[in-house]
């Protein structure tokens, strides 16, 4: 389990806070308040796939139809209870609810095989365009109910226009003849008690004049309605009561169907919710360039370039977060980070902590996808200074309260992250107690990166291989923490310098420096000089990395060529050798034909010339395929005398390129298109003339097979040499009446293909773009569909 302290401690609340403020619609708020760390395998990784089909689907799909709508959940409550009905607003609410669900039942069709998980609960939602259409209807955007909604409603408005109309018209009769006093000015109709009425003067009033329903403040004026009008209006007053009794049937009648479907809907709230849940995540994981990682049964992580989400978020561009690096298994069971304060420890253990409890719960991470998580049963953190005055606990006493938990329930499948394990009291106790309880999980089984700035932990890696030092980075010269992890070494406090740095006087830092003592300032020596040697190492590495990369891509890529080549030249060779063997059937049964013929005509001279004719045409076929056989069949030969510059073609290839430079006696680079190979001397051809126009050939970028192939190979390029290669290979496919095209360029680091991408969506030629299904070559392959 994962306790509400630790996930506090570790800022996962705040993650959920971010996806929250992402939902639409406040079916999606409640789903999103659910997500918290799973402890089953199988579950993890569906919400996985399921937030990465939608994040796939925010980059490359049609605009997912989620807008934002009331909550109807309270309204499809009450329409449960019977004898109740909605009104109009409320009932609109309803048909917010079903056309969202209508639009998300039916999108992307076409197109749902792309992303199953997601397709699975479009189906599942249940669209009603019956029930649109009788609220539509029956109810105006306003919330007005239309004379639509029914027959009866028409005519009884019908009728009561038309009294409303002769009403008012008797009415205006009576106030023409009415008599004048000078200054009148009331001479308007007007309704009391919902009967229209006429003023008149107060002292012309008399009883047998109508019935007095009202007086001006004044007292000047009443506001009766006159006898002739009684009749008319109490017309009026029974079909404003019947059209009323109509609007109400209308209601209910509405409310009942409603209430039918309400099962459905209530789970259309449920599915609208996860889908705008799942769509908050996908938004999230895009702003914080998350990816989905390896999930595994077993408790142990191996987490490449992780960063903290909130830091990815406070600055605004992640690659100014510095990542971190770190594996947990078997083998490598503790780490002990040391380091100076405020050089990241901290935040070290929260960005560990919070990709484990992201990734149980099915989260995107921001770390690089060949990371791996494996699941864990319990995770306690013990973070930062928690010193309570309401709780009476100063800051060591409200450390051990947290760690006595996890040693008590530590088991090997728990994850334990400590700050400062130790500290806040006597320095030899502390770290004593220290040692103790990290051996003590350790025995158990239990995972656990603890900080410390205790020397005597330092050599615990010494004497226990299963735990292993690492240290934050301090440039030395700045005196500044440069917050990269190093793992094999510890890592000094440099509490001397930094007070220094700070303002503390030199003369105290120099004093202080002596007070340490010549093994501790030996150890401190020892450490900045690994730390210097590791640096040039990590340097080195990276390089070297980098080129194996590029050589394996290579080496692969010119292993299919290989291969292809070979099929090809057996395929011709197959095909040359049938049309051999046919074109000699054909001439057998033609000599037959011609050697009956000079029996029959005793061999005169016609026949003589028809026969040599013959032979002189199959001659000439036959040598044309033996010219193709030759061709196909060249081995390379001794080493050739080549220069720099010369055209020559590869004999294994049967390709032309251009002499880069000689390598040793027997090799050399030649280019070819955008890419240079190391071939034998005794592999290449010197050609007599200059080569075919290599910007016109196809590179190995573009294999030619004859036809315009829908593939292009950009692997192992440059940026620079991919777009070009791309942007030609585009315009030629254009030309080939191509609909849809393959751009291979690997997985690699993701900056190709991030290159690449931002290309293709600035292209002229290009409608719309995404990433490979799995079966089609995943992230390392980019589908691209041209204009028409």
């Amino acid at each position: 389990m994962i306790h509400r302290h630790t996930s506090e401690t570790l800022e996962f609340p705040k993650v959920i806070a971010c996806i929250h403020g992402k939902c639409i619609t406040p079916y999606g708020h409640s789903e999103v308040d659910r997500f918290a760390p799973m402890f089953d395998r199988d579950e993890i990784v569906t919400r996985q796939s399921e937030i990465a089909q939608m994040k796939d689907i925010i980059n490359f799909g049609l605009a997912f139809p989620l807008y934002r709508v009331e909550d109807a959940r309270e309204i499809l409550s009450k329409v449960r209870v019977e004898g109740t009905f909605l009104d109009p607003r409320e009932i609109r609410v309803v048909l917010e609810l079903v056309e969202v669900s209508i639009s998300l039942h039916g999108y992307d069709r076409d197109g749902r095989e792309n992303f199953p998980n997601i397709a699975e609960h479009l189906r599942n939602l249940r669209a009603f365009p019956e029930l649109k259409k009788e609220i539509n209807r029956a109810i105006d955007i306003d919330g007005t109910i239309k004379d639509s909604a029914s027959s009866s409603l028409k005519h009884i408005r019908m009728d009561l226009a038309s009294s409303k109309q002769k009403i008012l018209a008797r009415l205006g009769k009576i106030l023409s003849a009415q008599q004048k006093q000078a200054g009148w000015q009331d001479d308007v109709i007007t309704q009391r008690n919902d009967r229209y009425v006429i003023p008149i003067v107060a002292n012309q009033y008399r009883s047998n004049q109508g019935i007095l329903h009202d007086r001006s403040q004044s007292g000047a004026t009443f506001y009766i309605e006159p006898n002739e009008t009684v009749e008319l209006n109490n017309r009026v007053n029974l079909l404003m009561q019947e059209e009323k009794a109509e609007i109400i049937r209308i209601l209910k009648a509405l409310s009942a169907e409603i209430a039918q479907r309400e099962d459905a809907l209530a789970e259309n709230t449920r599915l609208i919710g996860w889908l705008d849940a799942l769509h908050a995540a996908g938004d999230f994981s895009n702003c914080i360039n998350a990816n989905r990682v390896t999930i595994e049964g077993r408790a142990h992580f191996d987490i490449t370039e992780a960063r903290h989400p909130l830091l990815i978020l406070q600055s605004d561009d992640a690659e100014k977060v510095i990542p971190l690096s770190l594996r947990l298994d078997e083998n490598r069971q503790a780490i002990l980070i040391t380091g100076p304060n405020t050089g990241g420890k901290t935040i070290a253990l929260k960005t560990i902590g919070l990709m484990v409890l992201m990734a149980q719960s099915g989260l995107l991470i921001p770390a690089k996808e060949t990371s791996t998580v494996g699941v864990f049963q319990q995770v306690f953190a013990d973070i930062g200074d928690e010193q309570s005055i309401e709780l009476s606990l100063s800051t060591f006493s409200s450390h051990i309260k947290n760690i006595s938990e996890a040693v008590t329930n530590v088991s090997d499948e728990t994850l334990a992250l400590l700050d400062e394990i130790g500290a806040g009291t006597d320095p030899k106790e502390g770290s004593a107690l220290a040692e103790s309880i990290i051996l003590h999980m350790v025995e158990r089984g239990a995972r656990m990166v603890a900080s410390t700035h205790y020397s005597q932990l330092k050599t615990l890696a010494l004497d226990h291989p299963e735990i292993e030092n690492a240290s934050l980075e301090f440039d030395r010269q700045t005196l500044a923490p440069t917050y990269r992890l190093q793992m094999g070494i510890p890592g000094s406090s440099y509490a001397v310098e930094i007070a220094g740095r700070l303002g503390i006087p030199r003369s105290i830092c120099k004093h202080a420096s002596e007070l340490l003592g010549s093994g501790e300032r030996s150890l401190g020596e020892l450490i900045a000089s690994l730390e210097t040697e590791l640096l040039q190492v990590r340097e080195d590495k990276v390089k070297l990395t980098d080129r194996l990369i590029k050589v394996e891509e290579l080496e692969r890529y010119y292993k299919a060529e290989t291969e292809k080549f070979k099929t090809e030249i057996e395929q011709s060779r197959d095909e040359a050798l049938g049309d051999t063997d046919h074109l000699l059937d054909n001439t057998r049964k033609e000599i037959e034909r011609l050697v009956a013929e000079i029996r029959r005509s005793q061999a005169d001279k016609k026949s003589v010339k028809e026969i040599h004719h013959l032979l002189k045409v199959t001659e000439e076929r036959v040598n044309k395929l033996r010219g193709k056989q030759r061709g196909r069949k060249t081995t390379p030969s001794e080493p050739t005398r080549l220069e720099v510059g010369d055209p020559v073609r590869i004999i294994s290839l049967n390709k032309e390129g251009e002499v880069e430079s000689l390598i040793g006696t027997d090799k050399a680079r030649v280019r070819v298109g955008a890419v240079n190979t190391v071939v034998e001397k005794r592999n290449l051809e010197k050609l007599a003339r200059g080569p075919r126009d290599i910007s016109k050939q196809h590179s190995v970028a573009t294999p030619d097979t004859g036809e315009m192939s829908p593939e292009i190979h950009l692997r192992g390029m440059t940026t620079d040499e991919a777009t070009d290669a791309l942007d030609l290979f585009l315009d030629r496919a254009v030309v080939a009446g191509l609909g849809q095209v393959y751009v291979i360029h690997g997985k690699g680091t993701g900056a190709l293909r991030k290159n690449l991408t931002s290309f293709l969506k600035q292209h002229r030629e290009v409608d719309s773009l995404r990433l490979g299904n799995w079966n089609e070559g995943g992230a390392g392959v980019t589908i691209v569909k041209l204009k028409k």
